[in-house]
């Protein structure tokens, strides 16, 4: 086989593999896209901000659930469609985003241990947190907001320092008491 016809078959080769990859990465990103979600690679800004069609960015949308606090507390978004600001907090939450839930749990009760993290995360139920340990409501804000304990203590690094506005944090407290 001559020089030219090796280059030739060569140039080919890899121009199928191109044509290839391209076909199959729009096949799994459509597949991909179909799948629910809390990340949403859009700007947050717009007549929906941040949310794009069902099935697709922040999910489910607001109107299914019954207060901001909730909505705050299960997908870190408020009911402008907003997602909470925070620092802290594992790295991966700065990817996909998510609220309390995430990491807590949906019942608040804890006991998960979030990637990366290497600890349990506690029980935020505000009952536990008032009657068991003796936080007052300025106390857990305080933890939500700053990362402090009710003994003054810095809370661990996975704790995200959420910078939420008075009217957010106030539903969530009133969430936290439902639960």
């Amino acid at each position: 086989m001559e020089r030219k016809d090796t280059v030739i078959l060569v140039v080919a080769v890899l121009a199928a593999l191109a044509i290839g990859l391209s076909i199959g990465n729009m096949f799994w990103m459509g597949r991909y896209q179909s799948y629910p979600s809390q990340t949403s690679y859009q700007p947050m800004t717009g007549p929906m901000q941040g949310y794009q069609q069902p099935m697709m960015g922040y999910s489910p949308q607001p109107a299914q659930y019954k207060s901001n606090g909730e909505l705050i507390f299960m997908t870190g978004v408020n009911e402008k469609g907003e997602r909470i600001p925070f620092v802290g907090g594992p790295q991966w939450l700065y990817m996909h985003g998510g609220g309390c839930a995430s990491c807590h749990g949906v019942d608040g009760k804890g006991g998960v241990y979030p990637m990366m993290c290497g600890v349990k995360t506690p029980d935020i139920r505000y009952s536990t947190l008032t009657e068991e340990h003796g936080m007052s409501e300025e106390d857990i804000k305080k933890a939500i907001t700053q990362g402090i304990d009710d003994d003054g203590e810095e809370l661990d690094y996975c704790m995200p320092r959420w910078q939420m506005s008075e009217k957010d944090l106030n539903d969530v407290i009133e969430y936290l008491k439902q639960l």
